[in-house]
């Protein structure tokens, strides 16, 4: 029904924008097996039978319950959690693919669908380093009792360490949005309403009305891995929580929201991101948690000041 409802929209927009990263769609069949009626839709892949394929992200631009899992075998799909670093994309391909997201993204969100993803396929390649395996062992020290040592440990040897044979990185993004057919219906709605204000989930849940959730897709997803960095633009800072190893900017918590998924069920309280103008105790850059002094006079007499966690 959705397919049918957004078809001559979809057709016009695949037509004004012979590069959007929606896959195409190439046919839509309705079979009959057994008295039951199956309909099947036929869409084209992201990544070329041809390459091998190492790492697939599914992306959406939340983070509830999106990753922070170990890579157990190459067929497993990382998500948004799991991002390591930005898309390491020549500027103006990053444009372009910026420019054909937005506008992917617009439609979208024009037609009421939700729960869409970016999915990306990385390609590695390995790259040997010259002279890697020639250490530079054969400097002694001159004349004496240690006559014969060598000048540094075997592990200093080269530039105060050992040099790597080799680097290791992404050569090859396949991309496309896959996914595009779910409304935000009333079922929809109910979840939102459910996981948002029953459960207490906050921003971070994948379902959302579809302007709120084509917002976030291009400013967590867009934005924060593929568009290239203006010059002297201000980073944006995150606010309570930065899951471990994941792109500057990348989620943009409320300070209320200081509870991320870690995994199915388990969760842990963020980190209080200290004041710059106020001391820190010692002790605080260990346990990641910062309290303000408890003499601090500016704070008794309620002056301004950050909050301990928990207050």
């Amino acid at each position: 029904a959705t397919l049918m409802r957004i078809l001559p929209r979809y057709h016009t927009h695949a037509k004004r924008h012979p590069h959007s990263l929606i896959n195409r769609i190439v046919g839509a069949h309705e079979l009959s097996l057994y008295g039951q009626r199956v309909r099947v839709m036929v869409v084209e892949s992201c990544f070329q039978a041809s390459r091998e394929v190492h790492e697939r992200y599914d992306l959406k631009g939340s983070w509830v319950g999106r990753g922070g899992k170990m890579l157990k075998s190459r067929g497993d799909v990382l998500k948004d959690l799991d991002v390591r670093s930005r898309f390491l994309l020549a500027e103006e391909d990053a444009r372009r693919i910026s420019r054909h997201l937005r506008e992917d993204a617009a439609f979208l969100k024009a037609n009421n669908l939700i729960d869409y993803s970016l999915l990306v396929g990385v390609t590695k390649t390995r790259y040997e380093i010259e002279g890697a395996a020639q250490r530079r062992d054969t400097a002694v020290v001159g004349s004496g009792p240690g006559d014969g040592v060598a000048s540094a440990p075997f592990h200093r040897l080269d530039s105060g360490g050992l040099a790597a044979a080799y680097v290791e990185g992404a050569e090859l993004y396949s991309m496309g949005i896959i996914d595009i057919l779910q409304d935000f219906n009333l079922r929809k709605r109910a979840e939102y309403l459910i996981k948002r204000f029953v459960c207490c989930q906050g921003k971070g849940v994948s379902v959302h009305p579809a302007g709120e959730y084509g917002d976030r897709f291009v400013r967590n997803v867009v934005e924060a891995l593929i568009e290239p960095v203006r010059l002297g633009a201000e980073p944006r800072v995150i606010r309570g929580y930065t899951p471990a190893g994941s792109p500057l900017g990348m989620f943009d918590l409320k300070q209320s929201e200081r509870r991320v998924a870690l995994g199915r069920n388990r969760t842990r309280a963020a980190p209080v991101v200290p004041h710059p103008q106020q001391p820190q105790p010692f002790g605080a850059e260990r346990s990641g948690v910062w309290a303000p002094p408890r003499t601090s006079p500016r704070l008794l007499a309620g002056g301004p000041g950050r909050p301990t966690q928990g207050s």
